[in-house]
């Protein structure tokens, strides 16, 4: 079996086990209601797409250098090795070169419950103002 085969044949299964670890959870359904905004906490979300997108191309360069490395048997344990460390590395940066910015609300509703919802555009409330969400978007409610 050439070396090409078997870099393809190493790529082919770590592309197979990257999208089936990037199977997307199911989203929770929106949360609606009217309710005050106890907290806000700006944080970073990791890139779905980036992490994607990273680990490919980190499995495909460390596949290909790999590759270079010994002959026969080692030759093959090396760009598999490659090419997983590659995938893992590669996963990693591309997660956070494409983080966005959001924000999570917390909420108590008027039903007695704290619930959180993320936001992508900056607040323009503050905790203790009320608020409205509808199909995950929050709106202020009445004069400050």
């Amino acid at each position: 079996m050439s070396t090409m085969n078997r870099f393809l044949g190493v790529l082919m299964a770590a592309a197979a086990l990257l999208l089936a670890a990037c199977a997307s959870a199911p989203q929770a359904p929106a949360v609606s209601g009217d309710g005050v905004v106890q907290s806000i906490q700006e944080t970073q979300q990791a890139s779905q797409t980036g992490n994607v997108v990273g680990a490919i191309g980190g499995a495909l360069v460390g596949g290909a250098l790999g590759s270079l490395v010994g002959g026969g048997t080692g030759q093959t344990i090396a760009t598999t090795v490659g090419a997983v460390g590659g995938s893992v590395v590669g996963s990693n940066v591309g997660s956070k070169a494409g983080a966005e910015t959001v924000w999570i609300v917390n909420i108590r509703f008027d039903d007695g419950i704290n619930r959180a919802v993320t936001v992508t555009q900056r607040p323009d409330y503050r905790p203790g103002d009320k608020v409205r969400v509808q199909n995950g978007v929050v709106v202020p409610l009445g004069p400050r």
